[in-house]
């Protein structure tokens, strides 16, 4: 392979503002052909490269921090908004919306969408820098996600907000009654009802979402129970429902990783820790409390869930 001192210093300069390389002469852009041929550059957005080894120790959602850096460089007047922006301000946001990039446009603008960029109608946006990249303001962001969204991919980044002491309580709720214009507003409202910072990741907050779009919200989160067997010790749950007769359901989300990541078995067997599950779980029973155990992919066939909550004899909201 031919060396390019010019590539070595493109390159260089991109992992330095972390973001993806742009070639600036037709020279470089010829190399870096050669290169996306050979297999060591990879093409990540149209005019974008990164090199494979360095794009590879990426998670998805820093490779679109660095697709969006490289674009705000070619097209400083751009402002992201939408996923896009709650991805640049650090939310938790679902890797299903990492693409398209997602910019706001002049309504009325002939500028089409394609499947990498979405042009999104929108007049004097608020409009903030991070990292040096325009972008819609929080809470603009939050409401645009809030009203755009399912209720099951909106909340995370409204929680991860509110976890992360973005945003408080009371500056959110007051935010949608002073959006002007919107259509969504009552959508918008009640995902902003629902945010809560004691949601611990993206995914609990999903589940959330989806057990209210199927009527069965939960009543409480993150909720303790007194452990039964050592005194002093404590079990706190997922999710909470209440029974009319005074009986409870714990909800436990997605409990396929305590069992295989090291730093959540605390290096012990998966025997001991199925054991300690069943322990955790007999005590909850003694208490009027039953376990459904909820896992990612049942959020995806929900007339499956719906059946196993009944089946649980979860509350309808």
């Amino acid at each position: 392979m031919k060396h390019h001192h010019s590539l070595d210093v493109l390159f260089a300069a991109a992992r330095q503002e972390r973001r993806c390389a742009i070639p600036a002469t037709n020279t470089d852009a010829k190399a870096v052909a050669r290169r996306v041929r050979e297999g060591s550059v990879v093409r990540v957005f149209r005019g974008l490269y990164a090199e494979r080894h360095y794009w590879n120790m990426l998670h998805n959602h820093d490779k679109l921090r660095h697709i969006v850096r490289a674009l705000a460089k070619q097209h400083p007047n751009w402002v992201f908004c939408g996923p896009t922006a709650a991805v640049m301000h650090g939310l938790d946001c679902s890797y299903r919306f990492l693409t398209p990039i997602c910019i706001a446009a002049p309504p009325g603008s002939h500028h089409r969408s394609t499947k990498q960029l979405k042009r999104c109608p929108m007049s004097h946006p608020d409009v903030t820098v991070v990292d040096g990249v325009r972008v819609t303001s929080l809470l603009r962001t939050l409401f645009d996600c809030a009203s755009t969204m399912s209720i099951r991919y909106a909340l995370a980044p409204l929680d991860s907000a509110m976890r992360n002491g973005k945003v408080s309580a009371n500056v959110l709720l007051a935010y949608p009654s002073s959006v002007k214009y919107s259509r969504r507003r009552a959508q918008a409202q009640h995902v902003f009802d629902m945010a809560d910072g004691r949601s611990e990741n993206g995914g609990e907050s999903e589940a959330r979402g989806t057990l209210d779009m199927v009527g069965r919200p939960v009543h409480d989160i993150q909720s303790v129970f007194r452990c039964l067997d050592f005194p002093g010790r404590t079990h706190r749950v997922d999710f909470l429902w209440n029974r009319k007769d005074g009986t409870k359901i714990v909800g436990e989300f997605d409990g396929t990783r305590k069992y295989v990541d090291p730093d959540m078995t605390g290096r012990r067997t998966i025997q001991e820790v199925v054991d300690e599950e069943r322990r955790r779980q007999h005590c909850l029973k003694r208490q009027n409390a039953d376990t459904v155990r909820l896992y990612y992919d049942e959020l995806d066939d929900l007339d499956a869930l719906v059946c196993k909550l009944d089946s649980h004899g979860v509350p309808h909201g």
